[in-house]
């Protein structure tokens, strides 16, 4: 199994929302990196089959936090209903909070789960990213560059 486990969520067909799906495009062309790669697409509630027997897993998400476009928050399960806009209806249907507290009451919750989010500036049909979604891209694939690494350090000791 990998090292770490990243899961895109979003659509590829509403603008910023496509930037899980993206990321995960992007990491896949990048040689050396001990990674699962998983486009979960719009379907939130798909991703808990990707926890199960998992310790290190990475979601990324278009979020509405109430941010200013483009702005790029990690946080973990327990911090997502905090950070997370409060509306239960997302673009996904449910929305990645519920998604999480349902794996939580599961008891699906790897060990090592965390969310990248970013902030959307537009989720318009037939749309490209946004300029401050690019930029919050290229953060993202760097974070988990630097995860893969952390793990790899950790595992050698």
């Amino acid at each position: 199994m990998a090292a770490l486990t990243v899961i895109g969520v979003g659509n590829r067909l509403r603008g910023d929302d496509a930037v899980g799906p993206l990321l995960i495009d992007a990491l896949a062309t990048l040689p050396d990196l001990d990674l699962e790669l998983v486009d979960a697409g719009s379907d939130v509630l798909g991703i808990l089959e990707y926890f199960e027997g998992r310790k290190h897993v990475l979601v990324v998400d278009a979020c509405c936090m109430g941010k200013e476009s483009g702005t790029l928050v990690s946080f973990d399960p327990a911090q997502a209903e905090l950070i997370l806009d409060k509306d239960p209806m997302s673009l996904h249907g449910l929305g990645l909070a519920e998604a999480l507290g349902m794996a939580d009451s599961l008891q699906m919750l790897p060990g090592n789960l965390k969310i990248i989010g970013i902030e959307p500036d537009s989720i318009q049909f037939n749309s490209t990213l946004s300029p401050p979604v690019q930029r919050a891209l290229k953060l993202a694939i760097e974070k988990v560059q630097a995860e893969v690494q952390q793990l790899s350090v950790r595992e050698e000791n």
